[in-house]
């Protein structure tokens, strides 16, 4: 027992002391080891010195080692916080994309039975995804970005095996990608805009939404007409040909089915309480620290009775 109380002090209680507390607890618990079952009439005197200097020691190391213990559970629920409420986020922001997705799909479908309404539908999927892409992506990044703070922070009270170089590797992993959903949301929002002024220009041309919808219906118009339909609704779902809405229906509704999918995984592990791997970790190194202070606690007992 006391061999193994030795070892723990050394390799973490004693981290928590302060130095001067680190040299008696040591020196306290070397004399007292050294030879527990002495019967020297001559040793009583010293061991009893050297209990004492435990025993005095001991109130300090106790209310560190609690404190401790405290902030990494403490530190371990605001990894666990952070990571639920990036969790909602996502989940309200798949839920748009998931929305944005079928907007697309009916623009795309609706397009030659009625101009104004698909063209809506497209103009509002296509914004609904912007936003829904831009708050994954961030929250992302938000949530690496403070979980690793919250990590740093316990690494100053308990050794951890995080490689930061690792951390900022993640972060910055993050970053290309944010890049692209930028520039890519930059192309949707000129399309939306298409899709704005082709709204107001079938309204006040409706011979050329007519042609339009002639051309994606059957495509027999001429080809005067064709290259008018083509110079004003162009990027949008109005110059497109059946083969061409065919296959945009096909991939917004494989982006949907992805997209319910990643919905279903966020909500099954919000449900599940959306704890992390990270959190677990301090627990554990709480946990441990809890053992060997009621390891300590029971040699107290021991010397006290």
């Amino acid at each position: 027992r006391w061999s193994y109380l030795t070892s723990c002090l050394s390799n973490s209680i004693v981290l928590s002391c302060h130095r001067e507390e680190e040299v008696s607890l040591r020196e306290a618990l070397g004399g007292i080891i050294a030879d527990p079952d002495v019967e020297d009439e001559h040793e009583l005197p010293n061991d009893l010195q050297e209990k004492k200097r435990f025993l005095a020691v001991y109130p300090q190391v106790k209310l560190e080692l609690e404190q401790q213990i405290g902030k990494l559970r403490a530190l371990a629920d605001k990894i666990d916080k952070v990571h639920r409420d990036c969790t909602i986020t996502q989940v309200v922001a798949g839920s748009t994309s998931a929305v944005s997705g079928v907007l697309t799909i009916l623009g795309l479908a609706l397009a030659p039975v009625t101009a104004g309404l698909s063209l809506g539908l497209s103009a509002t999927g296509l914004g609904l995804g912007v936003g829904a892409a831009m708050t994954s992506v961030s929250t992302t990044i938000v949530e690496k970005v403070r979980t690793a703070s919250v990590e740093a922070e316990a690494s100053q009270l308990m050794p951890t095996s995080k490689d930061p170089g690792k951390v900022i590797k993640e972060i910055l992993e993050s970053t290309p990608r944010l890049l692209f959903v930028s520039k890519n949301s930059f192309r949707n929002l000129e399309v939306i805009k298409k899709n704005i002024d082709a709204i107001k220009l079938a309204k006040a041309n409706t011979r050329l939404a007519s042609n339009a919808k002639r051309l994606m219906t059957t495509g027999r118009v001429s080809a005067r007409n064709t290259r008018q339909v083509q110079k004003a609704f162009g990027g949008t779902a109005l110059a497109m040909s059946k083969g061409a809405r065919i296959m945009g229906a096909a991939t917004a509704g494989l982006f949907l089915v992805l997209d319910v999918v990643s919905l279903v995984q966020d909500s099954k592990h919000l449900y599940e309480g959306s704890k992390t791997e990270s959190a677990a970790k301090l627990r554990q190194q709480a946990q441990d620290l809890e053992q060997k202070l009621q390891e300590l606690i029971r040699v107290l007992d021991s010397l006290t009775k």
